[in-house]
């Protein structure tokens, strides 16, 4: 295969080397995870709901939702581990390894500290709760579960701090297909494993067991199996190093910033529709953005394996690899994404008649087109918010997304009564654009000018446990 490879024009050569081919297999596997998971969970909806009955399935799915701010779990911590390892592991020496297993124990020794502290306050709080009251349960077999499901689900959430580290892991290693892989078969064993639990009459815990405990299998079998390629798996030998752990806080601290005001952006609109406007007005709105929605999943399939890329990028000065990237995950955007969330808006109101079967109210052009524009922006600061990540480089956009929340929550409430829901959509636009995404651009296009100036890689010295403090934004 060599030989044929070098026969091959330079060019050609370039493009089937290592790191686009495992790119390309992020990309796909991701779309594969993706459609596996979304069916598994489709299809446990029926299975559950004819074995439990609409009360349990209602509680078993409170503590699924429950379950999946896992990936928020770590308030960003995770995502500076893979940062900081996939800028060691683009150094492939002695020095490099040796301080990449330094960093990656301190943080695995950090999280399971928290995890175990955070159990013993989930087990106190559990004990204390009354759950029939708080979830308004009347079925007796359900309530005498509830507390056992409750608690097993809280325990799973502080599991996932030190094993949310295999992800980060295998996306430094450029491995994320393994993860994409593990996750595949995860929704796939839980689907197997839940679907035998309601054929045994096994109960609302076994269900929580059956579903949280195959995620949890699969992703100690991929952070062992990644911890093994390492050679990692002496767990023993982990030190705690109070210098690598500030660092690790001070720029998980951005980042888990970030992952909370996302998070906030994307559900607080509706809880304003809700509380100003009364519930029905929140069906259009919620309807119009889980069709936007859609046109982000295939820009995070292939957003996503840049992101540990660039920071292996930022650590061999390949930042002409950096512009050239980001300008064809700017164009491959507007084509994938962009372009389609358009069309989609364009055909919105016979689309959702056709999907919910009538016609909704409330659902006018203005809305239509003012959530659309605001998801199609969002979409087109991606690529300069994944590049800014990669290199750590966050603490001024955390600061726009802050103003961009405050000016955007100040507007939403200030159109929804005089415009309705599109009231909303137009307070989230105004305060977007001229904070969080022109800053965004902003940031990205001064760091890719400030390395024009200066294109000296970051060698595996400035990553010494000494140098404890995030990258300057």
């Amino acid at each position: 295969m060599n030989k044929l490879l070098s026969l091959l024009p330079e060019k050609i050569r370039a493009k089937l080397a290592r790191p686009p081919r495992e790119l390309a297999m992020f990309f796909v596997t991701s779309i594969a995870a993706r459609v596996i998971g979304v069916a598994c969970q489709l299809l446990q909806v029926p299975i559950v709901v004819g074995s439990l009955g609409t009360e349990a399935f209602g509680l078993w799915m409170t503590f699924v939702t429950l379950a999946g701010i896992v990936i928020f779990a770590d308030f960003g911590l995770g995502i500076g581990v893979q940062n900081r390892l996939a800028e060691l592991f683009a150094h492939d020496d002695a020095k490099s390894r040796s301080h990449a297993h330094d960093f990656f124990g301190s943080a695995f020794l950090f999280l399971t500290l928290i995890a175990v502290a955070l159990g013993v306050g989930c087990w106190a709080l559990n004990n204390q709760l009354d759950h029939a009251r708080l979830f308004d349960l009347k079925d007796p077999a359900v309530i005498q579960a509830a507390p056992l499901a409750a608690l097993l689900t809280m325990l799973s959430l502080c599991a996932g701090f030190p094993l949310g580290l295999a992800q980060r892991v295998a996306y430094a290693r450029q491995k994320g297909w393994a993860c994409n892989a593990a996750q595949a078969i995860g929704s796939l064993l839980s689907l197997a494993v839940v679907a035998l639990a309601a054929a045994r009459g096994w109960g609302l815990v076994a269900l929580v067991i059956a579903g949280q405990g195959s995620l949890f299998l699969c992703n100690l079998v991929l952070l062992v199996t990644q911890l093994a390629r390492l050679r990692w798996l002496a767990v023993w030998r982990y030190r705690l190093r109070p210098a690598l752990i500030r660092q690790l806080v001070g720029l998980g601290a951005c980042f888990g910033a970030q992952q909370v005001l996302n998070t906030v952006l994307f559900t607080l609109p509706q809880i304003i529709i809700s509380t100003q406007l009364g519930a029905a007005a929140v069906t259009p709105f919620n309807l119009l953005q889980r069709l936007y929605n859609l046109f982000s999943v295939v820009q995070n399939a292939f957003m996503l394996p840049l992101w540990p890329r660039y920071s292996q990028a930022k650590a061999r000065g390949e930042f002409d690899w950096m512009r050239s990237t980001l300008r064809r995950s700017v164009y491959a955007t507007i084509g994938a994404s962009v372009l389609p969330l358009c069309l989609g808006a364009a055909f919105a109101p016979w689309i959702v008649r056709n999907w919910v079967g009538h016609q909704v109210e409330g659902l006018t052009w203005m809305l239509i087109l003012l959530l659309g524009a605001w998801n199609a922006l969002v979409l087109l600061q991606q690529p300069f918010g994944y590049l800014l990540a990669g290199v750590s480089e966050i603490k001024r956009t955390t600061l726009y997304s802050i103003i961009s929340a405050t000016v955007g929550l100040a507007l939403m409430f200030t159109f929804v009564q005089p415009l309705g829901a599109a009231g909303v959509a137009l307070g989230l636009l105004l305060g977007f654009v001229p904070f969080s995404f022109l800053g965004t651009i902003h940031e990205a296009r001064r760091y890719l000018r400030s390395t024009a100036k200066a294109p000296r890689p970051a060698g595996p010295e400035t990553l010494q446990p000494a140098a404890a403090t995030a990258s300057p934004a």
